[in-house]
This record gives C-alpha cells, sequence and structure tokens, in this order.
C-alpha cells in the first residue's frame, strides 16, 4: 500500500491493521486515538510478561533465557511465522556458543618515584578477558577521550588513563588496546555509575567461544580512586586539560603493575529465527530483529530489588516485533520473506547479531532491507522518528518518503549518529546488510537522556515506567516498510 503525502494517520491506522473506523477530521479523531491506545495494549501485554520477575532479566544461558525464548516461539508460531534455522536439529533457536569469564582476583600497585601509592580496593576494579592478565611497572598516560586517533608509538606498553563519561567510550577502549595500550584504566566521575558497572562486570564477560580474546587487560577506576593516584589538584587539571582543543596524551609520573584473574567458563544461549514466507522468495528477503537478552540479577542486594527486568532495553522491541509478525500473519503474503531475529548477547557486544551473520539461514547478499527495534519505549506519541545507520545504506531515500507520507517528522539526526555503533544492526551493516534503525526513541536527547540517567540497565527499567506512544505509531511506520521493502513491485530486486 502506498499513501499520498498529508493523509492523516487515521487513514494508515485503518489500512494497515483494521481497527475501527476512519471518521475524518483534521488531526487524530477519537477512534484513531482509541486505535493507537488499541496498539499500546497489545505491546504493554507482551512487555508486561517478558520484562516480568519471572523471566528473570533475561540473562544468557539462564532459566530466564529458557521462558524468553519458549514465549516468543510460541506466540510467533500461532501468528503463523515458521522456523528458519534450516537446521531440523535446532527449530527456532539457533545455538551461540559463549566463553564467559568471571573475575576472581586482582593486585593494584601504583609507583611514583619510588613510593608506593594507596588506593583503597573498592575505588579501583580490574577485569582480563582471559584467564590471567599481569603488566608490570608500566608507564602510565593521560589520554583524556582520545583512542583511535592514537599510534601505537604513543600508545604501546603503557596503562591508558582515560574518561568514562561520554557515548563512545567503549570503541575507545576498544581502540586504545588495539593499538598497543599494555592496559586501560578509565576514570568514572559518577559514583553511582561506578558502582553500577562494577556489579555488572563482576557477573562476568562475555565473547563468542570460538574468538580468541587473548588476556586484555582493562579496569575502572572512581573519581576518589582516580585523585588518590594523581592528587585532586593534579587530576582535576588533567579533566580540564582534556576539554581543550588539539588536546595530547600527557605522560603521568607514575607507573603501575597490575594483575587481573578470571575463572573461564562456556554458557550455551540461542538466536531465535523465524519467518513468514513470500511468493516470491527468490527475490530476496526482509528482514526485524530486537535482542531479547538483558543483565539477570544486576542490582545491588542491599537495595533489595536485585532483576533488572529490562522493561524498555529490550521488552519494548521484542514486543514491537511479536506485534508486527502477529498483524502481517493476518494480512495476504507478501513477495519477499520476511524473517524475524531474536539475538541473545547484545549487551554484551551484538555477539547474537555477529553470531548471526557468521552462520546465516539465507545469503546475507538477499537481504534488501532490515530493520533493528531497540528500546522504543521511551517516546511520546506525536514525536519524529530518527534514522540511526542514515548515510550507511541505500535505503534512506525511500524509508524518508514512506516516513513523510505517514505524517512522520524527521528528528535529530546528528544526535541519532551516536547510536549506529551500540546497537545490533552496526553487526549487520558490517557484513554489508543494509539495516536501519528507524526510531522515535532517538530522534530527540531530552527523552533518552531522562530514561539513560534513571533507569538504563538499572532494576528500575520496570513496567509501570514505560512509555508506548511513540512505539505504537513506529510499529505502523515498520508494518508499511515491511510491506514497501518485501514487495517487488515497491521495491524491485536489484539487477546484476
Amino acid at each position: 500500500m502506498t499513501v499520498k503525502t498529508g493523509i492523516r494517520l487515521a487513514v494508515c491506522l485503518c489500512a494497515l491493521i483494521g481497527l475501527g473506523s476512519c471518521a475524518g477530521s483534521d488531526g487524530l479523531s477519537r477512534a484513531d486515538a482509541n486505535n493507537l491506545d488499541r496498539i499500546e495494549s497489545r505491546l504493554s501485554a507482551h512487555i508486561a510478561v517478558l520484562a516480568s520477575d519471572e523471566f528473570e532479566g533475561r540473562r544468557p544461558g539462564s532459566e530466564g533465557e529458557r521462558k524468553t525464548l519458549r514465549y516468543l516461539a510460541d506466540v510467533w508460531q500461532a501468528a503463523g511465522l515458521q522456523s528458519a534455522t534450516n537446521d531440523p536439529a535446532h527449530p527456532w533457536f539457533a545455538p551461540v556458543e559463549l566463553s564467559l569469564m568471571t573475575p576472581q582476583s586482582q593486585s593494584v600497585r601504583i609507583m611514583r618515584d619510588g613510593q608506593s601509592i594507596t588506593i583503597p580496593e573498592t575505588q579501583v576494579k580490574l577485569f582480563t578477558s582471559g584467564s590471567r592478565a599481569l603488566v608490570d611497572d608500566a608507564p602510565m598516560v593521560f589520554v583524556g577521550k582520545l583512542g583511535a586517533s592514537l599510534d601505537r608509538a604513543e600508545l604501546a606498553g603503557r596503562i591508558a588513563v582515560m574518561i568514562w563519561d561520554h557515548n563512545d567510550r567503549n570503541d575507545q577502549r576498544d581502540a586504545l588496546l588495539e593499538n598497543g595500550a599494555a592496559g586501560v584504566l578509565a576514570i568514572i566521575s559518577d559514583e553511582a555509575a561506578f558502582a553500577e558497572l562494577v556489579h555488572i562486570r563482576k557477573n562476568g564477560a562475555y565473547r563468542l567461544a570460538e574468538e580468541s580474546a587473548g588476556s586484555v587487560l582493562d579496569g575502572v577506576m572512581s573519581l576518589d580512586g582516580a585523585a588518590s593516584m594523581l592528587g585532586l589538584a593534579r587530576l582535576n587539571a588533567l579533566l580540564d586539560t582534556a576539554k581543550m582543543p588539539g588536546f595530547r596524551p600527557h605522560p603521568l609520573d607514575e607507573t603501575a603493575s597490575l594483575e587481573a584473574r578470571s575463572i573461564p567458563g562456556t554458557v550455551r544461549t540461542h538466536n531465535l529465527i523465524a519467518k513468514l514466507p513470500g511468493k516470491k522468495p527468490d527475490s530476496g528477503a526482509v528482514l526485524l530483529l530486537a535482542h531479547w537478552d538483558h543483565f539477570g540479577r544486576c542490582g545491588d542486594e542491599a537495595t533489595g530489588d536485585q532483576i533488572c527486568n529490562g522493561a524498555v532495553d529490550n521488552a519494548s522491541g521484542l514486543s514491537m516485533l511479536t506485534e508486527i509478525a502477529e498483524q502481517l500473519g493476518k494480512g495476504p503474503r507478501l513477495d519477499r520473506d520476511v524473517y524475524f531475529l531474536g539475538t541473545t548477547a547484545e549487551e554484551w557486544g551484538l555477539l547474537g547479531a555477529r553470531a548471526f551473520t557468521r552462520d546465516p539461514p539465507i545469503p546475507l547478499d538477499t537481504v534488501v532491507a532490515a530493520f533493528n527495534l531497540d528500546a522504543v519505549g521511551i517516546a511520546k506519541r506525536g514525536s519524529p522518528v530518527a534514522i540511526v545507520g542514515e548515510g550507511l545504506t541505500p535505503l534512506d531515500d525511500e524509508v524518508k518518503l514512506i516516513a513523510a507520507q505517514m505524517g512522520r517528522g524527521l528528528g535529530n539526526s546528528q544526535f541519532a549518529k551516536q547510536f549506529v555503533k551500540r546497537q545490533d544492526g552496526w553487526a549487520l551493516l558490517q557484513a554489508d546488510v543494509p539495516t536501519l534503525m528507524v526510531s522515535s526513541a532517538f530522534a530527540s536527547p531530552d527523552p533518552l537522556r531522562d530514561y539513560t540517567k534513571d533507569r538504563y540497565h538499572k532494576p528500575s527499567d520496570e513496567m509501570d515506567e514505560i512509555e508506548l506512544g511513540g512505539a505504537a505509531e513506529d510499529m505502523l511506520l515498520h508494518l508499511e516498510l515491511v510491506r514497501h521493502f518485501g514487495s517487488t513491485a515497491s521495491h524491485p530486486p536489484v539487477r546484476p
């Protein structure tokens, strides 16, 4: 279906899902609002199950995983989807084997001018991707927020001390290690953020089992710990200097001897893969995905609430994925197959999405368009949408036209750009799959900033705080996107 520019959302609602009447007036009529209310209610019902305490925070390899995947598979099958693993031994659930490294012990010794500096053990925590990592008497260098721009000569054999409080922190840490740093210490200025990260990482970190990460050493240090190491005045001076244009790494007077040990383990988890068969499967496929995992029990025992339910992140995305499956299952078959992918271990480095690209059920070059659904339960009704991944695929013009036809404005593209590498779509983009995240949740800084500050990766990310107005409208947009790219008439096959 193609709707003309300027036609009200009411027409889209009725044509797409057949919910109620389409009486005309400018703006949303009462019937239109009721239809959106019904969509919100259906999304909410799925989230209430997936983000319940019974599902234990959906940690990979846990009982919560089993309940999550069984619930999704049952609903998807009832909607008319078929298993798409192409593996009779593992219908619906594609195995993904992970290595788990759980911190065991650490040793920290900082020296300046031959004198040992005491840093409370609670203020610095070390981690290693292997069983043991050791750095002895290494010089330290303060790099601020610099990472990829630094070369090996500036980092080799040194402990890089970085600032954690910015959006590209994970990429910065990885770049520092890849460019030769012997280890990385990240200064976290917010005490609560420091405690939260330490609590999450003490439960271990995953990687794909077939990958050998060596014994990489990294750690986090509180602001008080950094002040103990450097002195408060020098620390503040360094933090101020890092904000200045042209800042370059600053060698420190301190040297560090650091050791971290971990206990290795193996976790067997799964991606969930299904499809709605199309009439012309040889014409390619459309892919929709959302990660099902969260952190399990990651709250502090002292607070009483230990379960990180992940209502927004990402029970909300799963609910939209499931509702789209149910709505498409009721309608006529599209030309192309539509694949539905629930990924594991997104929170630990997009691992499920990466595993999917390494062993896909179909050739990846047959996917004409993919759309990731993540953390959609933030924006209010009437919000614009952002295209996360804009400029990286040939899909932009078609997506923008469809959004405009449905009365959806475009949000802050520069703000949305910073999330490209922080979601599963990035793993697919690296495998040359044209993937976007089209979402009202990433169109404006304010709602996302409030969510990140108060609930992101915390036990407070629960059902009673979710906002589904924008998600309901986004679901309608994705139905139209899937129908557009699923049709060989509106999106013809690319001819060699």
